[in-house]
């Protein structure tokens, strides 16, 4: 009987351990949560006390999907709205790429056509120097250049962009967020010296 008690109380202390163990463990992205309040049903699922389901989010996924496919990310992120806003910039960025890609050329064709004293020129630019057409040639290749680079740009923003959000996504932004303004006034020992007065600041999350 002895041996049967001290085997019940050393299976408890397991048992507590294994618990406090728990307590502190890291599930998906949710981090510091309490393993007593959740119950997990599925790899991406955790089940909350309140019955609220807690996603397991993972922002290396975001971060690859919008890496091949730009604002793939981002509906993963639930972040749905962000894709017409991608896809009209990048449309945007194309046209302009496109276009001066092709002045670029038309006008590069135009100077070399000139210089080598060929009669295929434009009509529309018969009173414009050689040195003018390359002007325009150099304007347009800036352009284009210019175009790439922001094209480039954007891609990568839009990458970070699921990056961060992946990161942030069981993030609790709560509305409770107040500030109060309290005046405040310090008496000194001294008779001589005034008392300190001044504002204190308190935030609350």
């Amino acid at each position: 009987m002895r041996a049967y008690f001290t085997g019940l109380i050393i299976l408890s202390f397991c048992f507590v351990t294994e618990l406090q163990a728990r307590n502190t463990s890291v599930i998906g992205n949710v981090t510091k949560m309490s393993y007593d309040s959740l119950s997990v049903n599925t790899d991406s699922e955790l089940q909350s006390s309140d019955n609220s389901i807690l996603i397991a989010h993972s922002p290396k996924k975001a971060t690859l999907l919008s890496t091949f496919l730009p604002g793939a990310g981002q509906i993963y992120n639930k972040q749905a709205w962000k894709v017409p806003v991608i896809y009209v910039a990048a449309a945007g960025v194309t046209y302009f790429a496109v276009t001066n890609g092709k002045n670029k050329e038309k006008f590069k064709k135009e100077y070399y056509n000139r210089i080598n004293g060929s009669t295929d020129l434009l009509k529309d630019y018969e009173n414009y120097t050689n040195d003018g057409i390359y002007n325009l040639y150099n304007a347009y290749k800036s352009n284009f250049q210019l175009s790439i680079i922001v094209g480039v740009a954007f891609y990568a923003v839009q990458i970070l962009d699921a990056y961060v959000y992946g990161h942030l996504f069981n993030f609790d932004l709560t509305d409770d967020l107040t500030m109060n303004i309290v005046p405040y006034c310090t008496p000194t020992l001294s008779f001589a010296n005034s008392p300190s007065v001044g504002l204190s600041f308190n935030l609350h999350f």
